[in-house]
């Protein structure tokens, strides 16, 4: 148990930084104020304002100083934020609410994988890939659960329980200490070849994802489906993901780290396609289980490069490349609800499958030396 303790608070810390900002996405449908599509994005954009932010720092700080530390006290900050988007009156304040709760979590991401591979470095794609489970389980407990909770017991019970979950786990996480890089903050890692291509190949596949993960739940219940089966259908594109999480660092070991990626991000974006044209809610969630699956392989993937690129310095890369990543999340709500107003869904589902597969060809230009390092099982 003493060995799982380090994954258990990190992973518990990941899922919980990914839980409150899927949030939005469903409770803001019964919110009493009604937010419109254009108020959406912007409070889901102004989310990543505040978490792109800090990335950067986020990254420099968990390699300088114990990255249990940096845990704790974003998480603290999180339970702050939600505690107070539940108290919004009206858009204004879950504006202001939403810009909080992303510069809180954005601490969370780099410290976590800094403690992974300071306590993980031996068979760390393994756990890693364990790890990783968090981010499929806060869609498909956000899926199945907040629908439930907004409309039993009020919308507002959905950020009360994350607070309430984020204290616990803060306090879990001071005890957790990794070692100090003691670097100091050096701009020029993003000028390397392969933090770049990370970086940019990342942005364009999140651009993406955030787009669906945002409009997909509101696309659903406007077809007509019911709203509790919208969220099961919105929990379908994670639930496969609880099984592909955990194997992809095997996966991994034998295809390698970067085909592994490359083939999981094209199987991913051609069913984004299918959303235009299928009607029946059955068949959305087979599709959604079929993406699950492979959108899963590549969140384990994308932190194994950021580990491999970064080594000791992991939690500067992953901060460098999050800062990226994390950046689809203010235009692609914005972009995305342009194109839903002006050519509606079916366009835009279209358009976030091209952007997707686009992403593989920057992947497939990292660094050779990835491939054969990950191929032949030495990742640590």
């Amino acid at each position: 148990m003493r060995k799982l303790f380090p994954l258990i608070i990190a992973s518990s810390s990941f899922f919980l930084s990914y839980y409150v900002r899927l949030s939005w996405s469903i409770l803001s449908v019964y919110m009493p104020f009604r937010p419109t599509i254009e108020e959406e994005g912007l409070a889901f954009s102004l989310f990543f304002v505040g978490y792109v932010i800090v990335q950067i720092p986020s990254g420099f700080v968990s390699d300088r100083f114990s990255g249990g530390c940096v845990i704790g006290i974003a998480l603290i900050g999180v339970a702050i934020s939600a505690i107070l988007s539940s108290l919004s009156k009206n858009i204004t304040d879950e504006y202001l609410s939403s810009i909080l709760m992303g510069f809180t979590a954005g601490w969370v991401y780099p410290a976590s994988i800094n403690v992974m591979n300071h306590y993980y470095k031996d068979r760390r794609s393994v756990y890693i890939g364990y790890y990783s489970i968090a981010w499929p389980l806060a869609i498909v407990i956000s899926g199945l659960v907040l629908p439930t909770i907004a409309v039993r017991i009020g919308w507002q019970w959905g950020y009360y329980t994350s607070a309430m979950a984020a204290v616990v786990v803060a306090i879990a996480a001071f005890k957790l200490r990794t070692e100090k890089a003691g670097y100091s903050i050096d701009f020029s890692l993003i000028k390397d070849r392969n933090v770049l291509l990370l970086s940019l190949g990342g942005l364009l596949f999140f651009l993406s994802y955030w787009s669906l993960t945002l409009y997909a739940y509101k696309y659903f219940v406007g077809m007509g489906i019911d709203p509790l089966i919208s969220g099961f259908i919105f929990s379908a594109m994670a639930i496969s993901g609880l099984f592909s999480t955990p194997v992809s660092g095997f996966l991994i070991s034998r295809l390698g780290l970067k085909p592994s990626v490359i083939i999981s991000l094209i199987i991913y974006g051609l069913p984004i396609m299918s959303f235009a044209e299928v009607r029946s809610a059955a068949v959305l969630i087979l599709i959604s289980l079929l993406m699950g699956f492979f959108r899963f392989i590549i969140t384990p993937g994308n932190s194994d490069l950021a580990i491999e690129i970064g080594r000791e310095r992991a939690g500067s890369v992953s901060g460098i490349a999050n800062m990226f990543w994390q950046s689809s999340g203010i235009i692609g709500p914005l972009v995305s609800s342009l194109i839903i107003t002006s050519v509606g869904f079916n366009v835009l589902w279209i358009i976030l499958a091209a952007i997707v597969i686009s992403s593989s060809v920057l992947y497939y230009m990292i660094g050779s030396s990835l491939h054969a390092a990950a191929h032949h099982g030495d990742i640590s």
